[in-house]
């Protein structure tokens, strides 16, 4: 019940509030940073579905900005604003900080080396004609594939087919 004191206390008037915020996004860019340079770096079975699973599915790239901007804007204009404004940019950083905190969560999966399960779930996903070409691509030249995960492949791949032709047909 501190807690809650304690940011209403920050929202109504002059506190540490907007600066341990600051500093929990930041923490959280830093060890982003890190985890990402340790994802690049390491050697990967299949080359281009990997990079593509990293940059749609665990960083979300295209999202990334948005969510920095969650974190980060509502800070910027903390002193300038109201104290009911305040409560709803505290919402706009828990809603940045919580998308960022699955980032890291997906990462550390990534890393641990669950990646399959990932790549499975980027695969399903995918609608991109383009990447789905590259991705199953790299899925095809990658040799010594456990029976299990090719099965999987092959079952995310038939579907995907299916669901292609259907989508022709119409």
């Amino acid at each position: 019940m501190d807690y809650l004191k304690y940011i209403l206390v920050g929202v109504d008037g002059d506190s540490d509030l907007p600066a341990i915020l600051l500093g929990i996004v930041v923490a959280y860019l830093t060890i982003l940073i890190s985890v990402a340079i340790a994802i690049f770096s390491e050697k990967k079975e299949f080359e281009a579905l990997d990079r593509n699973v990293i940059l749609d599915h665990i960083i979300k790239a295209k999202s990334l900005l948005l969510y920095l901007g969650f974190a980060f804007l509502p800070l910027l204009f903390w002193n300038g604003s109201l104290p009911w404004t305040r409560l709803l940019e505290i919402i706009f950083w828990i809603i940045g900080a919580f998308f960022i905190t699955k980032i890291l969560i997906n990462a550390y999966y990534w890393m641990k080396g669950n990646k399959f399960r990932l790549r499975f779930d980027y695969l399903r996903g995918l609608r991109n004609r383009q990447d789905m070409e590259e991705a199953w691509r790299s899925v095809w030249q990658t040799e010594n594939i456990n029976f299990q995960n090719e099965q999987e492949f092959f079952n995310i791949f038939h579907s995907t087919v299916n669901r292609l032709l259907e989508n022709d047909e119409r």
